[in-house]
């Protein structure tokens, strides 16, 4: 006997009848003889319903009261799917995160899993009851519900699969797997049979929406099997393993776009000591992570700070800024959300020193031009102007042969 920890996204679970599919998908695990634990998202697009809600009352500061709202619709979903398996004949309850309990930090919106108690969990599993458990939710030190951020609900699946030592993370989605673009973008994208921590974990901080990035840093950290794989299609998936094989004749393994960002530059800041450390630690306290960032050179004793973040923190960003420009004397900013950051992502990008020049040259060859650029050992991200979206992301996937899978 296995045991397995199931999690199906908003799609997967948007409305009563892909509900009673899941449930089936469910019962043939059970029937096989497997211990099956499941994680569910919330509806698809009630999410957004309720940060629209959330943000026109309160829109510059988060707070709890953010994820007592945001953490409801996953306890919709539960109690439902737990209704659809006892219709099967199936003994099934579900969780929300204070009755397990997933015990987290209490950072509004982000917080991290500290432990869990898996005590209760494996008394429900050793009475065969499949407990079906509210993702995306935790509960802090002082007993308020915390949220988990976008995609929480996978981090939820391997945290649990690594507390419970399950034998895999199964995680459903629209999609059959990882591809080595976006289909939606490039109709030669191929599935991929298996990708590396590492370079999923890439995939997912660079804007692939298979996966959630931290679920991935946790998988690897405790060495949980992680499976993608479609909740609508019964095909083989994508399996995420340590080292996959044939690395040096693949060397990179997909190309990921985010047009999800946007980019501010905080124009003619004073260039003495200090100076950037109050603006990134303004940012960090209000919990409104960075991802690329760029300081240009000294001019009359001033300095620019260009960086990028997710569209949905652009508003909190600005009032933070406009607050911390009433003490340092920077001249304004300029913001830009018109871009897209592309990522080529691969093992094997350490050790082939061409990948870089390659995709250069690429974009250069189709007048694409590049605005900031970052790397790490196995990835290179450009921002470009959003219009050239599709173009640079079919121009890379064929220069680098990705049609081969």
């Amino acid at each position: 006997m296995a045991r397995y920890v199931l999690k199906f996204g908003g799609t997967s679970v948007a409305n009563v009848t892909r509900l009673r599919h899941v449930a089936h998908i469910i019962k043939k695990q059970a029937d096989a003889g497997h211990q099956i634990i499941v994680v569910v998202s919330a509806m698809a697009g009630i999410t957004n319903e309720l940060v629209d809600y959330a943000h026109s009352l309160c829109p510059d500061k988060l707070s709890p009261e953010h994820d007592v709202v945001l953490s409801s619709g996953e306890q919709v979903t539960s109690g439902l799917l737990a209704l659809a398996l006892s219709q099967l004949g199936l003994k099934s309850r579900s969780y929300l995160a204070w009755q397990v309990p997933i015990l987290t930090d209490d950072t509004p919106s982000q917080a991290r899993i500290l432990t869990i108690p898996t005590q209760g969990l494996e008394a429900c599993l050793s009475q065969n009851i499949i407990p079906v458990i509210a993702g995306f939710q935790g509960l802090n030190p002082q007993n308020r519900l915390t949220t988990l951020g976008r995609g929480g609900s996978d981090t939820t699946a391997v945290a649990l699969a690594a507390a419970l030592a399950a034998d895999r993370c199964d995680i459903y989605t629209d999609v059959d797997g990882v591809y080595t673009a976006d289909p939606r973008l490039v109709a030669k994208a191929c599935k991929l049979p298996q990708i590396t921590y590492a370079e999923m974990f890439e995939m997912a901080a660079q804007g692939a929406k298979v996966l959630q990035a931290r679920s991935v840093e946790l998988a690897m950290k405790h060495k949980v099997k992680l499976r993608v794989l479609s909740s609508f299609v019964e095909v083989s998936g994508t399996d995420v393993v340590e080292e996959r094989n044939f690395v040096e004749s693949t060397c990179i393994s997909g190309i990921a776009d985010n047009q999800n960002e946007v980019r501010i530059t905080v124009k003619g800041i004073p260039n003495q000591v200090g100076m950037v450390a109050e603006i990134f630690g303004s940012l960090a306290q209000n919990s409104i992570p960075l991802d690329m960032i760029v300081q240009n050179q000294v001019i009359d004793g001033r300095v620019d700070l260009t960086f990028t973040l997710r569209q949905s923190d652009l508003e909190r960003a600005q009032h933070v800024l406009k607050d911390l420009q009433k003490k340092l004397p920077f001249s304004h900013l300029e913001i830009d959300p018109d871009i897209v950051k592309i990522s080529v992502i691969g093992i094997g990008m350490r050790s082939n020193l061409e990948m870089g020049s390659l995709l250069f040259k690429t974009l250069a060859d189709h007048n694409i031009a590049i605005q900031l650029i970052t790397t790490s050992e196995i990835k290179i991200s450009v921002i470009l102007d959003k219009q050239h979206t599709d173009l640079a992301v079919n121009a890379l996937h064929q220069a680098f042969q990705l049609e081969r899978g």
